[in-house]
């Protein structure tokens, strides 16, 4: 009797801790919350913007499905934005045959050729590698900042240092009546890359150099590119943020340690 009633306990307390190993994944799932963006057929819309209303941002993924680290409630009030749609702005509840948040964009009405949006290779920002580094950005795997067609759109900036001033991967600073764009250090300029290749003859070039050419030889990066062009941007901070891809762009630039800005222009529509 008396190893009948120990065992009794331990066979509880195993019991507890197997049911608490098992509860752990639920709860966790419970401080996660997804959104599905689809068009008004049911289809997905990859890379939306998607953000809460005074809360997090998040870019859909190829399968339009943002995921927010919160809570789960009975509706959320987001607003998602992709560029061809008109924007969602309301409050969302999941269909009773889904585990998903689902928020419906309406095609805009169009002149142009209808352009059907796929996969995640299917499109020229896509093909670039942007929305991998969205993804593993949002995943943590480095820290960066990424502002999407759907932003720029919403902010439609006039200068493309009004979309960087403020932002506390980049400093905008003054030099010679221009403006150049700093790291986190008073010597370190940002690294600049447009279109996949790095940008020369700015005026970042003279920051920190021994040698550097005249500023009157070299260009801010507002008179080198107009805003309305940029179809998206990507800010890291350090050297040791950019992704490995960009680095070899970057090449000896890198070994300063300063942070990096890839530009990428073309048409958000």
């Amino acid at each position: 009797m008396p190893n009948r009633l120990l065992r009794l306990p331990l066979a509880t307390a195993a019991a507890s801790v197997l049911l608490g190993v098992a509860a752990a994944p639920l709860t966790a799932q419970s401080d996660r919350v997804t959104v599905q963006v689809t068009d008004v057929r049911g289809n997905a819309i990859p890379f939306a913007f998607v953000q809460i209303v005074n809360g997090a941002i998040r870019v859909a993924d190829d399968s339009g499905r943002a995921v927010f680290n919160i809570k789960a409630k009975d509706s959320l009030n987001i607003q998602a934005r992709r560029i061809g749609f008109e924007p969602y702005i309301g409050w969302v509840k999941k269909k009773a045959d889904s585990p998903y948040f689902i928020a419906d964009l309406i095609p805009l009405a169009r002149t142009l050729d209808p352009v059907t949006v796929r996969g995640r290779r299917d499109t020229p920002l896509a093909r670039t590698g942007f929305y991998d580094r969205v993804e593993r950005v949002q995943k943590g795997a480095f820290s960066a900042r990424m502002i999407t067609p759907e932003e720029l759109d919403l902010r439609n900036p006039f200068m493309l240092t009004h979309v960087l001033a403020g932002d506390n991967l980049v400093k905008v600073t003054p030099m010679s009546g221009k403006q150049v764009l700093m790291g986190r250090g008073i010597t370190c300029a940002m690294t600049i890359l447009l279109d996949g290749q790095r940008l020369t003859g700015t005026l970042e070039e003279a920051v920190g150099n021994p040698n550097p050419p005249p500023t009157s030889s070299l260009a801010a990066i507002d008179e080198l590119i107009t805003a309305s062009s940029v179809m998206a941007i990507e800010i890291y901070g350090s050297a040791a943020a950019v992704p490995v891809e960009l680095q070899r762009v970057a090449g000896s630039r890198m070994a300063q340690g300063c942070g990096l800005i890839a530009i990428w222009t073309g048409s958000r529509r």
